[in-house]
């Protein structure tokens, strides 16, 4: 009979657990809706070095970390002999060839109008 009168006893103290995690299931929400991850998610991409979340498992992923991708290598297009050419790095060749976009430098000072008297 006595260790029934103490079972509610040793419920109590636990009612106090749902005040303690309150704030970190707030913190936890914001994280999730600002960044995409968790706090103990950005916790572990900051000691790792990698992209961790909980999400990628939750998207059949089999790795809870993953490394981050390499940014993309923008193309450098270039002109040819009627025709452009695309590079994926630096264009081949000295000296090196302006990119299609880059337009020519502008001098320094304008050029001196043509005198119409020496005509």
């Amino acid at each position: 009979m006595r260790p029934l009168l103490l079972l509610p006893m040793l419920i109590l103290p636990l009612a106090g657990c749902d005040a303690f995690w309150g704030p970190f299931a707030a913190a936890n929400v914001a994280s999730l809706t600002t960044t995409g991850r968790a706090v103990p998610d950005l916790f572990v991409s900051a000691v790792t070095g990698k992209d961790c979340s909980i999400a990628h498992l939750d998207a059949g992923e089999k790795r809870y970390c993953r490394r981050d991708p390499l940014p993309p290598v923008e193309a450098v297009c270039t002109r040819s002999l009627g025709s452009v050419d695309c590079w994926d790095g630096p264009p081949p060749g000295m000296p090196p060839q302006r990119p299609l976009g880059d337009a020519p430098p502008v001098p320094a000072q304008p050029p001196e109008p043509w005198p119409l008297q020496s005509l």
